[in-house]
């Protein structure tokens, strides 16, 4: 029983080698013929290991380098059809929407689903099943993924670029496009799910009745204690779920396993003076700009101020430049909510020369949501706290603060180990509860902001871990070229992908490589970067130079 969720015509575009042993996942170039986005000829100079010489040439190498590593992690005997352009996405000055992506329509009771009644992604529902499920020539994507065309432009994320490279170092300023394109092709393959993220309701998607899908079983109410599937479970429970932080977590025991190899012990915001306000308060986490920690987040707490205007009416909002820069040079600045965004506050605390911000709620509620929003060029660290804690603040400033670190209890996971979801008060149409929580550190490659600390071409940590935890089977053998096993594992716990990250460049070396010889030289380059990185150790950088010689045997 299919049901269609997007539509789309794309055109057909070649495919990399893969092993027998790896899904193949195939691009569907939508912008094909049209001289824009993928198909873009505006000359470009090569860019941090990427040898493309136009923007679309870059674009589509970033793009198959992304698919070959998820097609190296996962395992399928059905070809992965992927749907990609470039267009205008939702666009402010000061923020925007990166990219948009999901399966392409969602399958039940196939041959051998595990569950009878609930939906499987299409990836996922023809990897299972053995065979193509939606075999319809005129509409041919498993999963469709779409990127913004306007990025930069003055009303899309002012000054902002996509930056190209392959190599993870991403220019202030900039977006890394492979880590963009990697967590939108892992929402296709099944970080995803269906219910309404409004009303709690489950989808009913071929006139049936209301079912659930692979993805939202594993959601779990830990104030309840049940499931999403529970019988006990009722629409208005799950919506009021999916907009408390902390009380959304991923149940799949997987998932759980390997969150203590990938999140860091949890840090708890303390007031260290005066002593009659002194203990741990809550705060809510901020999508952009480095994680708070004891290192960046250790001093005095002053008051930002500045001009009330039509901005923001308040002279402590934060809206326009402060005015008592003197004040809050080399301190932790105190600001409110309201008017303006996030990013917008964390700049201007940034250029007084605050060294980290807290942002006191406008509203009563607890816990503090996170913050919000999206800038590469915030340096410092943001975090939220309550209305109440922020008046308690104010009345006793100077206030001095740290964070602490639990020994036992996981940044991102609650007390019973199992990861958070990403449920703001305010729900995110396209982000609440298909994405790991923002409280998560280190930032996970699937959390709703882009973060400049994720490198997805080594590590795309929790994702295996919860596609495992859906259905899918993954790679944990060797990563070969061709039939020659260079003793690099293809994913090891935790999410590290350097054996799929060697199997992406030798099929990128021998595309991009005009002779043997530059084949050779490219994975020579190649290993000397992971032994340089300390990724692999000498002997696999050796086997990796052997099977590169085996390679090129006829």
């Amino acid at each position: 029983m299919r049901k269609h969720l997007l539509a789309c015509a794309l055109a057909l575009g070649s495919a990399f080698a893969f092993n027998a042993s790896a899904a193949q996942l195939m691009l569907l170039n939508g912008d094909a013929g049209t001289g824009l986005g993928l198909d873009d000829p505006t000359a470009a100079t090569p860019v941090g290991l990427n040898p493309g010489t136009t923007v679309g040439q870059q674009r589509q190498i970033v793009y198959r380098f992304a698919m070959d590593l998820w097609g190296a992690v996962l395992k399928s005997d059905v070809p992965i059809k992927v749907g990609a352009s470039f267009q205008r996405l939702n666009c402010t000055a000061t923020g925007a929407t990166l990219g948009s992506a999901g399966a392409n329509w969602i399958d039940r009771d196939f041959p051998n689903a595990p569950r009878p009644g609930i939906w499987y992604h299409a990836a996922l529902a023809d990897s299972i099943a053995g065979v193509d499920l939606d075999p319809v020539p005129d509409d041919p994507a498993d999963i469709v993924s779409r990127f913004n065309g306007d990025l930069g432009k003055p009303d899309c994320l002012a000054g902002t670029t996509w930056y190209y490279g392959l190599d993870g170092k991403t220019p202030a300023g900039s977006i890394n496009f492979l880590n963009v394109v990697m967590h939108e092709i892992g929402h296709g393959l099944g970080f995803q799910g269906f219910l309404d993220k409004f009303t709690g309701q489950f989808g009913d998607f071929d006139g049936t009745g209301p079912r659930s899908d692979t993805y939202t079983q594993y959601a779990y109410d830990n104030v309840l204690n049940i499931g999403f599937n529970d019988p006990a479970s009722t629409p208005a429970q799950r919506a009021e779920v999916m907009k408390t932080s902390g009380r959304l977590v991923w149940s799949g025991q997987r998932v759980k396993n390997e969150a203590a190899l990938v999140l860091d012990n949890r840090q708890y915001f303390t007031v260290t003076a005066p002593a009659g306000i002194a203990g741990r308060y809550l705060y809510g986490t901020a999508s952009f700009g480095p994680v708070a920690t004891p290192a960046n987040f250790t001093g005095q707490v002053v008051l930002g101020v500045d001009e009330a205007n039509a901005a923001g009416p308040t002279t402590g909002d934060a809206c326009t430049p402060l005015t008592n820069a003197a004040a809050v040079a080399g301190k932790i600045v105190l600001v409110d909510r309201g008017t303006c965004g996030f990013v917008v506050k964390a700049a201007n605390v940034q250029a007084a020369g605050g060294i980290a911000m807290v942002v006191a709620d406008n509203a009563a509620g607890s816990p503090p949501p996170d913050l919000g929003g999206s800038d590469p060029n915030i340096t410092i660290p943001a975090i939220r706290i309550t209305l109440a804690d922020g008046n308690t603040f104010k009345a006793n400033l100077p206030v001095s603060v740290t964070f602490d670190v639990d020994p036992v209890l996981l940044q991102g996971a609650d007390d019973t180990g199992r990861v958070r979801l990403y449920a703001p008060s305010v729900v995110a149409a396209g982000s609440t509860f298909s994405h790991y929580d923002t409280a998560l550190s280190p930032n996970a490659l699937q959390e709703p902001f882009d973060t400049p600390t994720v490198q997805a071409q080594y590590n795309v940590d929790l994702s295996p871990a919860l596609y495992r935890d859906i259905g899918w089977k993954v790679n944990n053998g060797d990563a070969r070229i061709g039939k020659c096993n260079t003793t690099v594992d293809v994913l090891e716990p935790g999410g590290f992908i350097v054996g799929a990250n060697v199997q992406a460049w030798n099929n990128l070396c021998k595309t991009s490589a005009k002779n043997p010889g530059k084949y050779v030289q490219c994975m020579v380059d190649l290993q000397q970067r992971l032994r340089n990185a300390h990724l692999i150790h000498p002997l696999q950088g050796a086997a990796i130079l052997v099977c590169t010689a085996t390679n090129l045997r006829p």
